[in-house]
């Protein structure tokens, strides 16, 4: 009964991910991993311009030879990974108890928060896979010392370091936990650990080229505060960004307080949850000690060490680098139902899954994605004859299809570079009527290019879109 269960569970989770999944247009980041996918192999390994390890990308290389690029595959491999962390999560739990592994599971699958981000062409769901399954082949690992789960747990942490940065955070928690709990394994998992290091030098070598030109230049995220956590919390139980905002980009109150009402609701119910779990820690038996122990340093590590480290170096801490630390929020929680009287623990569930479908409704009824496809469209069917347009992010010229209008690109310079740039760009603008300038998060180019326009031309209209804003110049006659 339990296997049947499970399998609508996988299957409801599979659903949601492919639901709608080419709805939304490509972002600027998605843009990215597409036209970073679409370099040599060799480039992908070596490529310093973009911080993320190239597993992902060699991944969407090879996929999108085979399956195209189109919004629907580019994403797709994201939705395999997404729905295979639901897997995972229940193994994992399977060996304590299988209705505590089955409302994990069932939690991890209705996720919005898991949800949107295995609808997304990035590495974060496979991110979220690898770290799970390495915190499955630990576990099996230090509980049967057999040579073949080690080897799988080294195979693991090598490929999540070649996934996302983060990734330290999740190998320092793993060292924490063998410390602490199974000391008498230390020399096993050290040969092992080790070993997985000696994989990753020729990548380290890329990362402190990257981290001295950080230092140098900084990062683009603000450093964070304790506010920054409770965002993390909330998003774990729902809430998706961008929040409702009118014209202007004031937030709606009214929108703002139905939509996130849901997610906070189901925030405090999972966290009554886990204090409750907090509370009868003493009455369970060790080895379920030990795993309530690794959950919480699972939990905690993707969030607390980067966030107390962004206090002192340049920050990095964002809610989507720790997605990690989801999965173990939701089993901690689904631990602490069992504890929780009968009468009470129906009601809960239902609670818990319908907030997570209200959720999942606000998560697909509204737009969360840049909207560079309407942008595209926007201009290709208002453009003239001798126009120019000046769109500097790869994502514009995916969707855009014309090839009989000139089209002019920003590179992200700064410096001699920058200046030469800009004085080549205001040197032609001269020969065009009219300039379609779209703008998305700018570069410092940019910024100093669209003022210049504005002092040159006449402003003769302003379109926003979700994250773009299209600016049309006219020449002074």
């Amino acid at each position: 009964m339990r296997a049947k269960i499970f399998i609508l569970i996988f299957t409801l989770g599979i659903f949601l991910r492919v639901f709608l999944l080419d709805e939304e247009s490509l972002w600027l980041d998605e843009g990215t991993s597409l036209k970073i996918a679409k370099l040599k192999t060799l480039e992908i390994v070596k490529l310093e311009s973009d911080a993320n390890p190239p597993l992902y990308y060699l991944i969407l290389h090879f996929w999108i030879k085979i399956f195209g690029d189109s919004e629907f595959s580019v994403r797709f491999p994201s939705v395999i990974f997404g729905s295979a962390t639901i897997f995972i999560v229940f193994k994992l739990l399977s060996s304590f108890d299988r209705e505590v592994a089955l409302l994990s599971s069932l939690l991890t699958s209705i996720s919005t928060f898991l949800v949107f981000y295995s609808q997304e062409a990035r590495a974060y769901s496979l991110f979220l896979m690898i770290s799970t399954l390495s915190y499955l082949f630990l576990l099996e690992a230090l509980k049967r010392g057999e040579m073949k789960f080690f080897i799988f747990y080294t195979l693991s942490v090598v490929l999540m370091l070649y996934t996302h940065i983060y990734s330290f955070f999740i190998v320092f928690s793993h060292i924490v936990f063998v410390l602490l709990c199974y000391a008498n394994r230390i020399k096993k998992f050290s040969f092992f650990f080790s070993l997985s290091l000696l994989f990753y030098i020729p990548r380290a070598i890329v990362v402190l080229n990257q981290a001295k030109k950080i230092v140098s230049q900084g990062f683009w995220l603000p450093r964070p505060s304790f506010v920054d956590i409770g965002k993390t919390l909330i998003q774990f139980s729902g809430a998706t960004y961008p929040m409702p905002r009118d014209e202007a980009g004031n937030v709606i109150l009214k929108s703002f307080i139905i939509e996130y009402s849901s997610s906070a609701i189901l925030l405090f119910i999972l966290g009554v949850l886990i204090f409750v779990l907090h509370l009868n820690f003493k009455r369970v038996n060790p080895e379920r000690r030990k795993f309530i122990f690794m959950l919480w340093i699972w939990f905690l590590s993707p969030i607390i060490l980067p966030f107390i480290l962004s206090q002192f170096l340049t920050p990095f801490y964002f809610t989507r680098y720790a997605i990690p630390s989801s999965v173990a929020f939701y089993m901690l929680a689904s631990m602490g139902i069992e504890f929780v009287r009968k009468e009470f623990k129906d009601i809960i569930l239902v609670l818990v899954f319908v907030l997570s479908v209200v959720n999942l409704v606000w998560y697909y009824a509204k737009t969360n994605k840049e909207q560079w496809r309407e942008v595209a469209k926007f201009v290709e069917e208002r453009i003239e004859e001798n126009d120019l347009i000046v769109a500097s992010k790869y994502v514009f010229y995916y969707y855009f299809k014309r090839t009989d209008v000139r089209t002019f690109s920003f590179q992200d310079l700064s410096g001699e570079e920058a200046e030469k740039h800009i004085r080549y760009f205001l040197s032609i603008v001269g020969g065009y009527k009219r300039i379609w300038f779209v703008s998305s998060h700018p570069w410092e180019v940019e910024g100093i290019a669209l003022e210049n326009l504005k002092r040159l031309m006449n402003l003769n209209s302003r379109k926003r879109f979700l994250g773009i804003e299209i600016f049309l110049f006219e020449r002074r006659d």
